[in-house]
């Protein structure tokens, strides 16, 4: 008897645990949407194929997150089909799924009520929720209204957001409209910062400089850690196509802003854009000066800045002209990451693209064979590029 009750209360216990992310049934489709009517709800389908990662990231990271998926299974049938199987293939179809994660908010009538999609944070992604069940906000009821001839700017604030992970090209098109309709007047209040904080792009578009311009009007809105990160990205979205047209005086001008910054999050962009600069010059000389005082410096434990530096510079199997004077570096930033992070595939990976790239065969084995190991717990197609460079080197 006691066994028995003991199983019992494992079994109890192994399906509270089950619980605790969303509540996916396993249902066909048509039930699910008559499931949704006898309940009054709407269908949350997490459309998602077998080899898409940020799929299996919102896995681990969102869906079990429990102010999420208490939310989600208290206000939705939810539902996930692989798009690339059975009854998927032809909801791929039907509701024009281009991209993965792609999530689809559905009424009974099999109506696509809001649309989102991507890698999100927990907040994101409960936000799109709330959107799909807010009459006032969900994509389906805005767009009737748009097309209505609604235009005022919270209006179109609202409609940007809940388009802006689904269709950019309709969202592009409302932040040229609220850029051209807000007033300065309208930019010093919540609503502008709101405005600014998701629609300027770069510190060279009417928003940004404004915002730049007038940041002190800005503190009564936000906080100083989400103000200065808006910052950075407006300052730095102004330094790329300084490095394209070659503008030196300019790019050097405002790295000032991240390089003579005491945080330390600036100081590694500072070393992030400097080094974009002289690779994109190819000043192999400078780039080399820069990179050692940062790897005994700033980017000393920074495993994944210095495996994307040495990626930029990486053709892969043949050395591009480009960057292969930078090639030793690559070597020396890559090789680094991997001591620093052994355990990491994407950083595994690259030294050993790395290495093949110079020919380094024993070298480059050891760390792709670790990186095919680590690619068990990754998708189908990262397994079958850690297969590729094991092989790849393999023939050197």
């Amino acid at each position: 008897m006691k066994k028995i009750l003991s199983m019992l209360c494992l079994l109890v216990a192994l399906k509270g645990m089950a619980q605790e992310e969303i509540a996916f049934n396993n249902a066909a489709w048509q039930a699910s949407l008559d499931q949704a009517a006898k309940e009054n709800k709407l269908v949350f389908l997490d459309c998602y194929t077998s080899w898409c990662s940020p799929c299996k990231w919102m896995e681990k990271n969102v869906f079990n997150v429990p102010v999420v998926y208490n939310y989600y299974n208290q206000h939705f049938i939810n539902t996930k089909l692989d798009m690339e199987k059975g009854e998927g293939i032809a909801l791929r179809q039907k509701y024009n799924v281009q991209s993965f994660p792609t999530y689809l908010f559905i009424n009974s009538k099999g109506e696509v009520v809001h649309r989102t999609g991507s890698r999100m944070s927990v907040e994101e992604f409960l936000e799109e929720a709330h959107m799909a069940t807010d009459p006032d906000r969900s994509m389906s009821s805005l767009s009737a209204r748009y097309n209505a001839g609604e235009r005022s700017v919270p209006f179109l604030l609202n409609y940007y957001l809940a388009v802006n992970r689904s269709d950019r090209r309709t969202a592009e098109k409302i932040a040229e409209e609220i850029s051209a309709k807000i007033t300065d007047a309208d930019l010093n209040s919540p609503l502008g910062w709101k405005v600014i904080k998701n629609i300027s792009r770069s510190g060279d578009d009417r928003l940004g400089k404004y915002y730049l311009a007038n940041q002190a009007q800005f503190t009564s809105y936000a906080g100083q850690e989400e103000r200065d990160a808006l910052t950075d990205r407006l300052i730095s979205s102004t330094l790329y196509p300084k490095i394209y047209a070659g503008d030196e005086k300019g790019f050097f001008e405002g790295l000032q802003h991240f390089k003579l910054s005491k945080s330390p999050i600036r100081q590694k962009q500072a070393v992030m854009l400097a080094a974009e600069w002289y690779q994109h010059q190819g000043n192999a000389k400078e780039y080399v000066k820069l990179t050692d005082g940062a790897m005994k410096g700033i980017l000393k434990t920074d495993a994944e800045k210095l495996s994307f530096l040495a990626r930029r510079l990486n053709g892969k199997r043949e050395a591009d002209p480009k960057t292969a004077a930078f090639l030793p570096q690559a070597y020396k930033m890559a090789k680094k990451a991997a001591v620093l992070e052994p355990e990491e595939y994407s950083i595994q990976s690259t030294f050993g693209w790395v290495c093949l790239t110079m020919k380094k065969k024993e070298e480059g084995l050891v760390a792709a064979r670790k990186a095919r190991k680590l690619a068990d717990a990754e998708t189908s197609k990262i397994q079958k590029l850690a297969q590729e460079l094991v092989d790849e080197l393999e023939k050197l």
